[in-house]
């Protein structure tokens, strides 16, 4: 009977904890989404510091993604934050429009590896 009662407690803390990784990545990621739909146009003055807050944003949090998420999406996402921070700091239009899009495309990523699909399990 102990047995059974240990089992029971160690599931429910399992499921808890995959409850609250669910909804820790899931919270980042629409901060992340927020935070590059708001940046200015790459001529406003603000436009370096905000690309370097959603860098800074994003790698403040790496370790415990980390967790629950593969090194290549994290570095995926890392490399495309520095991209975006580069392409604000020379003021390439092209290149921070593409970094955008594909930090966006990123961050997605980081959710879709948190959802439950047939996917995921295979």
């Amino acid at each position: 009977m102990k047995s059974l009662f240990a089992t029971l407690i160690l599931l429910i803390v399992l499921l808890g904890s995959i409850t609250v990784n669910f909804f820790f990545i899931n919270r980042v990621a629409d901060r992340m989404e927020e935070m590059i739909d708001a940046l200015p146009s790459i001529d406003s003055d603000t436009c370096k510091a905000k690309t370097q807050e959603i860098r800074n944003y994003w790698e403040d949090r790496t370790d415990l993604i980390g967790l629950s998420v593969g090194y290549n999406i994290i570095d995926r996402v890392c490399e495309q934050a520095a991209l975006l921070v580069a392409c604000a700091e020379v003021q390439d239009l092209y290149g921070y429009h593409s970094a955008q899009a594909l930090l966006r495309d990123a961050v997605g990523d980081v959710r879709r590896a948190e959802q439950f699909s047939v996917g995921n399990l295979l």
